[in-house]
């Protein structure tokens, strides 16, 4: 079995400082995330992480838009790829067992109110093959 401290975690900063860590390395089974990678300054570097976490056989599941938080932002530098660029990208480390490409949600939304943001989002399913991690991205966010 599983014990209750390693069924989930979450942890304050930023996310490939916190997890690129040599205690994540092959230490996950899954990584399931939601309008998460967007938030992503450089996506590679999440793609790198996460296959760096999982290990050979686990679980990469991803709900959300590609509208990437920095993109209305001039002085804030942003690799922001399409799914069509990131998928290639996911296929270096993981086979794709699932994609739905046109899946509508919404986002923090009140189903009282009168109005709501809907968002168009990429769903993909991968398993991490056994392709070791390999490269390294310039950060383009500064300390």
């Amino acid at each position: 079995g599983i014990d209750p401290p390693d069924l989930f975690s979450m942890a304050a900063g930023e996310f490939v400082e916190v997890y690129e860590s040599e205690e994540n390395r092959e230490a996950w089974d899954a990584v399931l995330s939601a309008f998460f990678v967007d938030t992503a300054k450089n996506i590679v570097m999440y793609i790198r992480c996460i296959a760096g976490m999982i290990r050979p056989g686990g679980l990469f599941a991803n709900l959300g838009p590609l509208l990437y938080h920095y993109a209305e932002m001039p002085e804030e530098m942003s690799l922001e790829l399409s799914w069509e660029e990131v998928k290639p990208l996911l296929e270096q480390y993981f086979t794709i067992v699932e994609t739905k490409e046109d899946h509508d949600a919404s986002y923090t939304t009140n189903p009282a109110c009168f109005s709501h943001i809907q968002y168009h989002c990429v769903f993909f399913a991968a398993i991490r093959n056994d392709v070791p991690v390999e490269g390294q991205s310039n950060p383009v966010f500064q300390d």
